[in-house]
């Protein structure tokens, strides 16, 4: 009948209790942190029963994995498409993900989140395999975006190596922008110098890094 709500879908409306309670977690845990957020207050905040969690995520390890993955992506999405179809230089492209890195590391409550997250769910092997399938989906952006800086003669296994210290770099210097080692301006050098080392490497003469 005309003026009656349409109905939704059975799927359209677990997707929509899956939003509200990711939204809901991403808010509390930025907030609290993993250990001072239970999964009560998630339901309470989202509206929803404690039952609706656990029929959508395996545990409160798994919910606060997809909340990280979710703020990431969010912003990753966004400069990898720019940088992907941008038509400035190399070192321009270098100096722009340098920034966009610096900048998202200054987020203190997402890092800390992420580092607590990490501590939480490193001797369970589930979770650990989640947070690899995630991870490996960082990479395969930041594969996209430097495709453009590598030379063409770049095996998988350098390709594989220089995304693995690029990360690996960008992790650290984060945490340490988090604790006040370093500031914005030493974390934008520093990742800069790592991506145009690598870059200079690649291009200079094979290597085995198999």
């Amino acid at each position: 009948m005309s003026g009656q709500r349409q109905r939704i879908s059975r799927a359209e409306s677990q997707q929509r209790t899956r939003e509200e309670l990711l939204d809901a977690a991403e808010e509390l845990f930025l907030a609290n942190g993993l250990g001072g957020t239970t999964v009560t207050k998630i339901a309470d905040a989202a509206g929803r029963t404690v039952g609706a969690i656990y029929s959508n995520f395996s545990s409160k390890e798994n919910l606060c994995a997809e909340v990280l993955l979710r703020c990431y992506m969010r912003t990753f999405s966004e400069v990898a498409g720019k940088l992907i179809q941008s038509a400035s230089s190399i070192d321009d492209q270098i100096t722009q993900l340098a920034h966009w890195s610096a900048a998202l590391s200054g987020d203190e409550g997402l890092v800390a989140l992420a580092a607590e997250y990490a501590l939480a769910i490193h001797k369970d092997q589930a979770q650990l395999a989640v947070s690899q399938g995630h991870i490996a989906m960082g990479r395969n952006l930041l594969g996209a975006v430097l495709a453009n800086t590598l030379p063409d003669t770049t095996s998988d296994d350098e390709r594989d190596a220089a995304l693995t210290a690029v990360l690996a770099t960008a992790a650290g210097l984060a945490l340490g922008r988090t604790l006040g080692t370093i500031d914005d301006a030493q974390y934008v050098d520093l990742l800069t110098r790592t991506l145009r080392l690598w870059i200079a490497d690649l291009r200079q003469s094979p290597n085995d890094y198999s």
